[in-house]
């Protein structure tokens, strides 16, 4: 039977399938009651056992900015892939300036041509994956129309008159509506957070709209706010995977970093706002001005990245044997 299964299969294995939660485990912090449900989506779809017509699966992902909503759909894909090269990301809001007429040449093509927009240079070079439709609430009406068409029957017709089929993609609308409730949820039960985010959704989507992805707590999931724990590990990695860069493009050796760095990080940012796409900026932005002005005062190069005690907010380079009663961690692999 197994071996049968398999065979339905033309991507993931099932043993890669089975592997999925746990890979995500590692990418994503502070999501860990959703990833199961999302998982599933993904796995079902991947052995064909969604409904025939339909796309493999959909999901609906409500959640503040920076949580991880794309981003999990983006790791998810490159370990399923072994690339992202199968994943389609479609920023709403940059379709929700232009007009209807605009919108759609975009996405879809001019009429008359050949052109087929960014859906046709994509789907002409995949016939599985995931479409994306990032911060879906800012969408143009008329994008509405094409993607009612992918939900209800797996298929889009281009402007170019070429017919897709898109029963073997993911359908995944991240969103961030009701960003607002996330700021006061500490009061809210989950029960009242769900009910507050369906008023939500019915005050910006038709019930119908909704109902085409699903459920909430199976197709429709939430993503939380990242606590300070989460952000202090997801500094770690930003931190442990950025500054080695600097060795071979700047020759500066930055071989770890001390804790005080990961506290002075998180008090630059408003993590109740931004999670972790503010804080990937926040570091990026400290490890520029640090190496910068290390090149620019012909300071050592050579060391670990500790706070200044003249000024916490900047950073410096000192040499290790100098670190002392201070808990480092090491960016050598």
């Amino acid at each position: 039977m197994e071996n049968e299964l398999e065979n339905t299969l033309r991507g993931p294995s099932l043993e890669t399938l089975e592997k999925l939660e746990d890979f995500l485990q590692t990418r994503i912090m502070g999501q860990e009651k959703i990833l199961t449900p999302l998982c599933q989506c993904l796995k079902y779809g991947s052995f064909n056992l969604n409904t025939p017509g339909r796309p493999r699966g959909t999901l609906f992902l409500l959640g503040p900015t920076g949580v991880g909503k794309t981003e999990s759909i983006r790791s998810a894909v490159e370990f399923l892939y072994g690339s992202d090269r199968n994943f389609l990301r479609l920023d709403m809001s940059e379709f929700s300036r232009q007009a209807g007429e605009e919108a759609l040449t975009n996405l879809i093509g001019t009429p008359g041509s050949r052109d087929g927009g960014r859906m046709g240079a994509f789907l002409e070079q995949y016939d599985e994956g995931v479409i994306l439709y990032d911060e879906i609430e800012k969408s143009h009406p008329a994008i509405f129309t094409i993607l009612l068409q992918q939900l209800d029957a797996a298929r889009i017709t281009l402007s170019n008159n070429k017919t897709y089929d898109l029963s073997r993609f993911f359908i995944v609308a991240p969103s961030n509506l009701g960003a607002q409730i996330f700021q006061n949820m500490k009061h809210l039960s989950e029960r009242r957070l769900q009910k507050n985010l369906e008023m939500q959704l019915k005050n910006r989507f038709s019930p119908e709209f909704v109902a085409r992805f699903g459920k909430f707590g199976h197709e429709i999931l939430i993503f939380h706010p990242l606590e300070p724990e989460h952000l202090r590990l997801i500094a770690r990695k930003f931190y442990t995977l950025l500054l080695p860069q600097y060795k071979k493009t700047h020759n500066v050796d930055i071989q770890g970093f001390t804790a005080d760095v990961i506290e002075e990080t998180l008090r630059s940012i408003d993590n109740t706002r931004n999670g972790a796409r503010e804080l990937r900026s926040c570091i990026e932005r400290k490890i520029r001005e640090t190496v910068f002005e290390t090149i620019r005062q012909h300071l050592p190069s050579t060391g670990i990245l500790d706070v200044r005690q003249d000024a916490p907010e900047q950073f410096r380079i000192i040499p290790e044997t100098e670190i002392k009663e201070k808990e480092v961690i090491s960016c050598r692999s």
